[in-house]
């Protein structure tokens, strides 16, 4: 399968980047008024994308190694190239590209390993434009079209079966400590997220990058608060995701679709409120290509 295969290919809103030498600030309001998270970087002597830039990153630099978050700060008058420098590790730092012609395996792989994003690229016809191929896109098509996973996975598996509940301890914050030092251990174990949990290991909420507030810096002292408080801003509108060791991975497919979850918490059992594993996309991603190899 190409990209372009893709159902949602020909859907893709155009691409939004911009140029290294911008302000954060012109990159936040970018965010803000298209309500999209992350921003791809041209190179510094064409249009040519060659780095891409999230909210998370822009919120690291800024915050820098502060417990507080300025509104004011003086870095919002920096050029975005800056925020690139934090770590070569991280995706911002580079820019993933797709052959819009050729298979998606390659690009599948780079998912499987953390990366969220590809620059999908037409090199035969690039009048045809440029767009955004994301993890969650190949979650929503497989969920859309399972028969594309035929003889590779049996989509009514078992978490257990497929040796999800057997990957390595969690890593988690506890729900008295502030949301802005959980989000720094996020970074620090180039993580999507984390549970949040109480003494006794029992899942209360979670801290995503997906649940960062908006490009809006007004909303953002609000990462100051208590894990436990900062995410009562989201749980009105967003209902945990959750399966045990029996649930299928159509089912969690279907929780990742339908709640817009990047993840699945994993608990003991139905009746346990005890958090042991985790599933991600990258998970499932990851499962396809072992199973094709």
């Amino acid at each position: 399968m190409k990209p372009n295969d893709l159902t949602l290919a020909h859907n893709k809103r155009s691409l939004i980047a911009v140029s290294p030498v911008v302000s954060i600030q012109t990159a936040l309001n970018l965010l803000q008024n298209n309500k999209i998270t992350s921003l791809p970087v041209f190179s510094h002597d064409s249009t040519q994308v060659v780095s891409i830039v999230n909210l998370f990153d822009i919120l690291l630099y800024l915050v820098g190694g502060s417990d507080t978050v300025s509104k004011t700060t003086s870095k919002l008058n920096d050029p975005i190239e800056n925020v690139l420098g934090l770590d070569t590790d991280r995706e911002s730092y580079w820019m993933h590209k797709s052959d819009s012609q050729d298979t998606l395996y390659d690009t599948l792989r780079a998912f499987a390993s953390g990366v969220h994003r590809s620059l999908v690229i037409d090199y035969i016809n690039p009048n045809e434009g440029t767009w955004l191929l994301s993890q969650t896109d190949i979650i929503r098509h497989i969920y859309n079209s399972p028969e594309c996973i035929e003889g590779l996975v049996d989509i009514d598996a078992t978490v257990s079966s497929l040796g999800f509940d057997k990957k390595p301890p969690l890593v988690s914050v506890s729900a008295s400590q502030s949301a802005l030092s959980g989000y720094r251990l996020v970074a620090e174990k180039n993580l999507s997220g984390v549970p949040i949990v109480d003494e006794n290991g029992n899942l209360l909420g979670d801290l995503c990058l997906e649940d960062l507030p908006g490009a809006n810096l007004d909303t953002f002292e609000q990462l100051t608060l208590p894990c436990i408080e900062y995410i009562k801003y989201h749980l009105d509108t967003i209902k945990l995701p959750v399966g045990t060791p029996e649930t299928t991975l159509r089912e969690i497919l279907t929780i990742m679709v339908k709640q817009d979850a990047h993840r699945v918490w994993i608990k003991q059992n139905r009746e346990s409120s005890k958090v042991i594993g985790v599933i991600s996309m990258s998970d499932i991603i990851g499962l396809l290509c072992k199973k094709r190899n």
